[in-house]
């Protein structure tokens, strides 16, 4: 229970102002599983988090998306041309953007900020959440199948460890094409 609280505050808190991706909380919880069904159950609480986190970015967004924009930049790992490559796909294809863009490295709080501008509240929940969902179940069942079926002899402290040394490698890359400052 106390790990679903976690995963559903990361969800929530990703999606407005934190810039570690649920997926890391979402497979250090599928190591651990030995049923897949608890692994959709948490990408569900993630996927609830997310949406009510971006449902308030895109109410805020909408009343006063320059402030909305600001908080934005303050984010780490957060640049003005990434704010400029979502408004560019999501003039050229607002569906597309949502659902494609958060799988690219380009964090979901920026869909949600700028999605006022190019749709209603309804279109942008309905894509959010196969947006989100989609990487999530993705690493999450990655990591599931590597623990239950590839490395099921394994220890899960050396399970632990492995999944640390991945997302460490993963953020190192990913901070030095979008530096965290």
């Amino acid at each position: 229970m106390v790990m679903m609280i976690l995963i559903f505050i990361w969800g929530f808190s990703e999606a407005v102002w934190f810039f570690i991706i649920p997926d890391v909380i979402l497979s250090l919880y599928a190591l651990q599983m030995k049923k897949f069904k608890y692994v959709l159950y948490a990408n569900a609480v993630a996927v609830t988090g997310a949406v009510i986190g971006g449902t308030g970015i895109f109410i805020w967004s909408s009343f006063n998306a320059e402030q909305a924009e600001t908080f934005m930049m303050g984010i780490p790992a957060v640049h003005g041309y990434m704010i400029e490559h979502v408004h560019r796909t999501m003039a050229g294809s607002t569906f597309t953007a949502l659902i494609t863009g958060p799988l690219f490295g380009v964090p979901y709080k920026l869909f949600a900020a700028a999605a006022p501008e190019y749709t209603g509240i309804a279109l942008f929940l309905l894509f959010t959440v196969p947006s989100r969902l989609l990487r999530f179940i993705i690493v999450s069942s990655i990591a599931y199948v590597l623990s239950n079926y590839i490395f099921k002899t394994l220890g899960a402290r050396i399970k632990i460890i492995i999944w640390l040394c991945v997302w460490m490698i993963v953020y190192v890359i990913y901070f030095s094409i979008h530096s965290p400052f």
